[in-house]
């Protein structure tokens, strides 16, 4: 389904560029669409885009710079899963423009990840980080999961204290969210999940917030 929809993401991006091309503005309000459409930021996130193949990110960067102008200072993002690049393929994709990636680590405990069904360990982490630097990605976010079930404020300390010794420039920490018709929630419904703790949540929070300041990191 990928080719499909890449050339559908292509033709929407088509689309909204004619559109700004065929208003008929004041010189007033040509100036305000043209700030408009100075694009600062790009963000290719949700599931694991760098599936696409650089051939096929080629094709939507030459459409979005058709249709808009970027900044020169523009930020691309990619997310991906640790396990899904190597370093050939994120130069190819340093190359095109990318120049910000969003890695899901979301824990460095063995047993976290299993349950969140992730098929990377942290070995892959520190390779798929090394990779980027080495690829020329100086601008990195890694993804964390707490309050996820039967987790402890210590091997989340270990996790934030391993996420630290990779210096990501950005960490996002996401607490666990049980929605219906997902595994996790079909799960605890059923009690085979424990819920997690909101206190022991809410104190993970205050940890994670205090010891990322605490390094650097201002939220």
């Amino acid at each position: 389904m990928i080719p499909a929809y890449v050339d559908a993401l292509n033709q929407e991006i088509k689309f909204v560029g004619s559109l700004r091309a065929e208003r008929t503005l004041s010189e007033r309000q040509r100036d305000e669409v043209a700030d408009e459409a100075q694009v600062h930021t790009i963000f290719f996130g949700g599931g694991t885009p760098s599936l696409l193949s650089p051939l096929q990110f080629d094709s939507i960067f030459k459409n979005i710079r058709a249709a808009f102008t970027l900044t020169d200072d523009a930020e691309i993002t990619i997310e991906a899963n640790p396990g899904t690049v190597s370093y050939e393929n994120l130069l190819e994709l340093r190359k095109i423009g990318i120049n910000r990636i969003s890695f899901g680590v979301q824990s460095a405990n063995m047993e976290e990840l299993r349950m969140l069904e992730r098929t990377h360990d942290f070995f892959t982490v520190i390779e798929a980080v090394t990779s980027a630097r080495k690829a020329g990605f100086d601008n990195l976010n890694l993804d964390l999961i707490y309050a996820l079930p039967e987790q402890t404020l210590q091997t989340w300390q270990t996790t934030v204290k391993r996420i630290l010794d990779l210096h990501p420039e950005h960490i996002s920490a996401y607490a666990l969210t049980l929605e219906h018709g997902t595994p996790f929630g079909r799960w605890s419904s059923k009690g085979l999940l424990p819920i997690p703790d909101p206190d022991l949540a809410a104190e993970m929070y205050e940890w994670v917030s205090e010891t990322l300041a605490a390094n650097g990191y201002l939220q």
